[in-house]
């Protein structure tokens, strides 16, 4: 564009990327959602597969789970941003480079993922299932989450404490602050914004973790599965209200879940002491 001004220059620009957002390369001139994914997924399906060896479950038949769920999840995940975005539909090479939301694929896990053990694994207690695949979540989006760091997506609000960070050209940062007019050069990097990426990702890893450890302590079989309903959506959630653009969808699906999740936790302590107290009065 050598003839036009460079107030033309750039308005010419912006309507090139109006609605369009873009994502820095990573492998193979790949964005960095779609070179990580296949890494994670085989990574989810190798931690499904051997936590579940503990329990004398057949590894085949685990393996054809997690593929399975992983599929829905990733659907849902496209519904969910979909939803988000008032169904607007991109065209599939964008659709593909990004636009999944956490929510959707939790959803689509919790209510399909009992239809599809029934149908894999009818033998493996529905609740140890639960159990597992809660575990085997946390640590899968904490690797997501990497991707969403190269990408420069789900990032928050603009800072200048030293842990702020500012993505390059390209990123979902940048892009944002572009759409708004932030930038006074668009050929420089975004603002500092909060890492919030980076702050899920922590979230997930620690709830993980937590998991892990309290496995051989749970009272029974679905207590981790509530207590990641809880714990990891309700991190999820609070941390939501940082995010920029903010997304009301999603902090009210994250916290809805982790109230679910408590409210679960409440029952069933309240079922047991019932009957404990029982046991206790009786004969």
């Amino acid at each position: 564009m050598p003839n036009l001004a460079p107030a033309q220059r750039a308005d010419t620009e912006k309507a090139k990327l109006e609605g369009k957002p873009m994502y820095p390369e990573g492998l193979f001139g790949l964005d960095w959602l779609r070179a990580t994914i296949l890494p994670v997924a085989l990574f989810g399906i190798a931690f499904f597969t051997l936590y579940l060896r503990l329990d004398g479950v057949r590894v085949w038949r685990a393996i054809v789970l997690m593929v399975a769920i992983a599929i829905i999840a990733l659907l849902g995940a496209k519904l969910f941003s979909l939803y988000t975005r008032g169904w607007d539909v991109r065209p599939l090479s964008q659709e593909l480079r990004g636009g999944l939301r956490y929510p959707g694929a939790a959803l689509a896990i919790v209510l399909l993922g009992p239809f599809l053990k029934r149908l894999i694994l009818p033998k493996l207690p529905m609740t140890r299932f639960l159990d597992v695949l809660a575990i085997t979540v946390c640590f899968s989006f904490a690797l997501v989450r990497i991707s969403c760091f190269l990408n420069g997506c789900c990032t928050g609000i603009q800072c200048d404490a030293g842990y702020c960070i500012s993505f390059p050209k390209g990123s979902m940062a940048w892009y944002v602050q572009y759409q708004a007019g932030a930038l006074a050069d668009p050929s420089h990097d975004s603002h500092p914004v909060l890492p919030l990426n980076l702050l899920f990702m922590v979230g997930s890893f620690a709830v993980g973790l937590f998991l892990m450890w309290f496995d051989a302590k749970r009272s029974y079989n679905g207590q981790l599965a509530l207590l990641y309903l809880f714990l990891h959506d309700g991190i999820k959630g609070l941390l939501e209200a940082l995010r920029e653009p903010y997304v009301a969808e999603l902090q009210i699906t994250s916290l809805s879940i982790s109230a679910a999740g408590l409210a679960g936790l409440l029952l069933i302590a309240f079922i047991r002491r019932r009957r404990k107290d029982k046991g206790a009065g009786g004969p």
